[in-house]
């Protein structure tokens, strides 16, 4: 049985992308920083780098520790909230920031981001669809 889907927006990633990438701005306070993150749906959580955080201002070590288990090993990085903006969308969410400062992606994962959304992906032509879930 075939389905329609509706949505309100479509982002064109590009032809000559490596990943499926997206311009994000995350905020904490006066305080935002642009950057290119990997929707990556295998990621449990939003995870960025330690600098990303000291950019913020935050104390990274204040935040909620979590160990991560990934392909290359463990991972310590800290929960915070902050303020995050994606294709014009913007919604307050815990994010983890590495401990380390060896992290070199930044991923939107499926908690603090894609629950955010409902989402479509067209790899082939390169295009992302988005909307609000609750929309």
């Amino acid at each position: 049985m075939p389905y329609e889907l509706v949505f309100q927006q479509r982002y064109d990633y590009g032809s000559l992308a490596t990943a499926v990438s997206i311009e994000t701005i995350l905020k904490y306070g006066e305080k935002e920083r642009h950057l290119l993150a990997k929707i990556d749906t295998g990621a449990e959580y939003c995870l960025f780098t330690r600098e990303i955080g000291n950019d913020l201002g935050l104390d990274i070590e204040r935040g909620f520790l979590q160990s991560f288990s990934t392909l290359a090993g463990q991972l310590e990085a800290y929960g915070h909230m902050v303020t995050v903006e994606t294709l014009g969308y913007e919604f307050e969410s815990m994010v983890f920031f590495s401990a380390e400062a060896e992290l070199t992606r930044n991923l939107l994962g499926r908690r603090g981001w894609l629950d955010q959304f409902r989402l479509a992906l067209i790899e082939y032509d390169r295009h992302i669809f988005l909307s609000p879930y609750n929309e």
